[in-house]
């Protein structure tokens, strides 16, 4: 949870928790649970979240606790406040997909007794370490490889063009498989997030490609070349040749050695050297995601961007933006701050019946103690006591002299929250060929109208720290 709307959170969560409890018996299904009596006409029976009080735990002189390692962060867009999205976390379950047994047969060349083709390539890539991991599979051990039903070992492996070097070419007739894991979050860039009318978001993505490959040998007579992706838009393209496995880079000059346009379509006005392989990184505006719906107060969308979960607050204001930066890999994302609060709830049972309250109150302490408690903990909630207090009695009718009957429940209960003060790393190569838009423009606009930020500033300004930080850092 975070630093502001605990209380109202955890309230909305102890109310739900309460109304599951008391539904689960069956002569009490349809009771309600109120706030602090919000009724107009007084029902029969019900309960009554009356008091709530809180008191605060510090873990820590200056509440740090770690700094947390992640695919994705938050930021703030120029002249625009960004309140409405509270944080934002990758979705550790949607960050890496399993392909099994994928075969590779039909890239199998030759005859019957003398195979041709040492070099296969999966349908997914890249191709990933593990489960949850975001290294690049570099290694036969990372990868699970069949030749005819019998588990093999590759020579080489590169995980991000999802090629598998074996090391003698299969002969025709053979089958080859291969299973691994894969990274199916969303594609690296910044994500655009703009409020609409209508309780709707759109999304507008600035993605980052980065190294793809356009020429796999240059034989030097090459015209034209196309990118992936078309939508290119400001200086961040740039083309370079490199061999092999060297690290010997030429990059080409744009307006020298090549043109390119917005579609993606590249122009050659000098030849290629021969026998490299040409690569790009650039820049591309994604057609518009959207409209979502926005999610209820407080709580959270986990599929306009997958991998990603977007976690809303209730201020939400129309043409308010904020940016979401998905990394390539995890890398340092944020600091942070967290503690402890323990809560005090004050429950209130009530009934027109005179055994009906303390049948209540029996329901809801076992359902919750017993039950639910153990669920909460894995949510941050922990639940230390759930008293029952003493009876009284009201009256419901001056009139007929009919009774309310009331039973008291008290429950403390300790919460977590946290804090992220994000750290912010663009998207961007030391070559110095990507910071010439810096010189000329601080933003892209495309045909349509739509404005980028080129230069973004963290959502939340950093603690003033007065005391040195406690514990040792925390990578998640």
């Amino acid at each position: 949870m975070m630093d502001i709307n605990l209380l109202t959170a955890v309230k909305r969560r102890v109310i739900y928790e309460l109304r599951s409890a008391i539904n689960e018996h069956l002569n009490f299904k349809g009771t309600e649970v109120y706030h602090k009596f919000p009724y107009t006409e007084r029902p029969a029976r019900g309960i009554v979240l009356r008091n709530v009080n809180s008191s605060r735990i510090k873990l820590s002189p200056d509440d740090f606790a770690y700094t947390m390692k992640s695919y994705v962060g938050l930021a703030r867009a120029e002249n625009y406040g960004g309140k409405f999205m509270q944080w934002v976390w990758e979705n550790r379950e949607k960050t890496t997909a399993r392909a099994n047994d994928e075969s590779l047969t039909s890239q199998i060349t030759g005859t019957a007794t003398n195979g041709t083709n040492r070099f296969f390539y999966t349908q997914q890539k890249p191709i990933l370490a593990g489960y949850n991991n975001d290294q690049i599979a570099d290694n036969f051990r990372q990868i699970e490889l069949k030749l005819n039903g019998e588990t093999t070992h590759a020579d080489f492996v590169d995980g991000s063009r999802g090629m598998i070097v074996l090391p003698m070419a299969p002969v025709v007739g053979d089958t080859l498989t291969v299973s691994y894991y894969y990274g199916i979050v969303s594609a690296p860039g910044r994500y655009y997030i703009e409020i609409l009318a209508g309780n709707q978001f759109v999304i507008d993505p600035l993605l980052q490609i980065k190294k793809e490959e356009v020429i796999d040998i240059t034989t030097g007579t090459e015209l034209t070349a196309t990118l992936d992706h078309s939508g290119l838009y400001g200086d961040f393209d740039v083309l370079y040749l490199m061999k092999g496995t060297s690290d010997e880079k030429f990059t080409l000059e744009k307006g020298t050695d090549y043109t390119v346009t917005a579609g993606g379509v590249i122009t050659f006005l000098q030849a290629l050297a021969v026998g490299y392989t040409l690569f790009a990184d650039y820049r591309y505006v994604a057609p518009t995601m959207g409209p979502f719906p926005i999610p209820a107060p407080l709580h959270y969308d986990d599929t306009s961007i997958p991998g990603i979960v977007l976690s809303f607050n209730n201020q939400i204001e129309v043409g308010d933006k904020v940016v979401v930066i998905v990394y390539p890999e995890r890398q340092l994302s944020a600091s942070v701050y967290m503690g402890h609060y323990r809560m005090g709830f004050e429950i209130e049972v009530f009934s027109r019946h005179p055994e009906e309250s303390a049948e209540m109150t029996d329901q809801i302490i076992h359902e919750i103690w017993c039950n639910r408690r153990i669920l909460l903990i894995d949510e941050g909630l922990t639940i230390e006591e759930l008293d029952q207090g003493g009876e009284s009695e009201e009256v419901y009718d001056t009139n007929t002299g009919d009774m309310y009957y009331k039973q008291s429940v008290s429950m403390q209960m300790m919460t977590e929250w946290k804090k992220f003060v994000p750290t912010l790393w663009d998207i961007q190569d030391y070559d110095t060929n990507l910071y010439a838009y810096l010189k000329t423009s601080k933003y892209i606009v495309t045909p349509d109208n739509k404005v980028f930020e080129l230069q973004i500033s963290p959502l939340a300004d950093p603690f003033e720290v007065k005391y040195p930080k406690s514990g040792y850092p925390r990578y998640m």
